[in-house]
């Protein structure tokens, strides 16, 4: 599978590096406005100062849109109404108006449409996952989670370098706990209870921190979690709690950690980093996830609709 690049900010690094690790996938094109990116892309990838020429000329299957967040959907777009296929950074767009407009326009062209959620590939979802799966710990029936996305965005009163190019607190990483938690409960058993939003007018973002509170179906009861994004906290704090009947499994998505506890017995710590950066062992999972889909013909539409009405029902409420 050949993809193109758009955008080459601080995220394309970990996206280049996770495609060189990734079998079956590759790199062939890029695009940015500052054509002194050019110097960042290996050898082998073609620059392009202009998004329409390398949209017409381009041999990639598919062009990976990474640019600032609230201009995914302005971008995407453009990618579409050419008639080529799209791959969205996550969120794929700020608004549940633009995400409509994109799954029109994707599915009036019978295009695939992916979005790109890498916090949902942390080693530390797989790992828990596995273990889940394979019945390795008897923990109980599910009865509820918390989940915490915070980045030290937020100091002194202003935004920091960070900040630059996310839309919100809730809007850039709301969607990145949905969609961890998409891989450890049946979203669509999710439903909005409460959302809570802080916006503080004077900063060009959409809000500060955000919350919101869900129901979710398991082993047909009811049971509830929170999803908490904060960038006033002043730390990278990253982590998913899941409250079982017999214990605890803590999965810390910025360390790449897994805590489990289980009742009466001391804490089991396994630590999952690799030599890669977290950030690169999420985009080799979602590329290689990507490939798969691709050469099935098929696309992660479905579950980004459902996540991303989730982000902006509480957003809104």
């Amino acid at each position: 599978m050949q993809i193109a690049l758009i955008g080459i900010g601080k995220i394309a690094n970990y996206q280049m590096q996770a495609i060189t690790h990734t079998p079956g996938i590759k790199l062939v094109d890029a695009h940015d406005l500052d054509a002194n990116k050019a110097e960042e892309l290996p050898g082998s990838v073609n620059f392009h100062d202009n998004l329409e020429k390398m949209l017409n000329k381009s041999a990639a299957d598919a062009f990976l849109v990474s640019t600032p967040t609230p201009s995914h959907f302005e971008v995407a777009m453009q990618v579409i109404e050419s008639d080529r296929i799209a791959i969205v950074e996550k969120p794929i767009c700020t608004s549940q108006s633009e995400m409509d407009a994109l799954l029109t326009a994707a599915r009036t062209r019978k295009l695939p449409l992916y979005t790109a959620f890498h916090p949902a590939y942390g080693r530390e979802v797989d790992w828990w996952r596995e273990q889940r799966d394979a019945q390795n710990f008897d923990l109980g029936a599910l009865l509820g989670f918390d989940t915490c996305f915070a980045d030290p965005y937020y100091i002194d009163g202003k935004l920091t370098l960070g900040a630059v190019g996310k839309a919100g607190a809730w809007s850039d990483s709301g969607i990145s706990g949905l969609s961890a938690l998409s891989r450890l409960i049946d979203p669509n058993s999710m439903e909005l209870v409460d959302g809570r939003m802080t916006v503080i007018p004077s900063l060009a973002c959409s809000q500060v921190q955000g919350l919101a509170v869900y129901s979710f179906v398991e082993q047909n009861n009811m049971a509830y979690g929170m999803v908490d994004t904060n960038w006033t906290l002043g730390k990278n704090y990253k982590t998913t709690r899941l409250r079982y009947e017999n214990g605890l499994v803590n999965l810390d998505h910025a360390k790449e950690i897994a805590t489990l506890s289980l009742s009466g017995q001391d804490p089991l710590v396994f630590n999952l980093a690799t030599d890669k950066p977290r950030l690169v062992n999420h985009y080799c999972g979602v590329f290689s996830d990507l490939t798969e889909m691709f050469g099935k013909g098929e696309d992660n539409t479905e579950l980004s609709e459902v996540l991303h009405r989730l982000l902006f029902a509480a957003l809104h409420h």
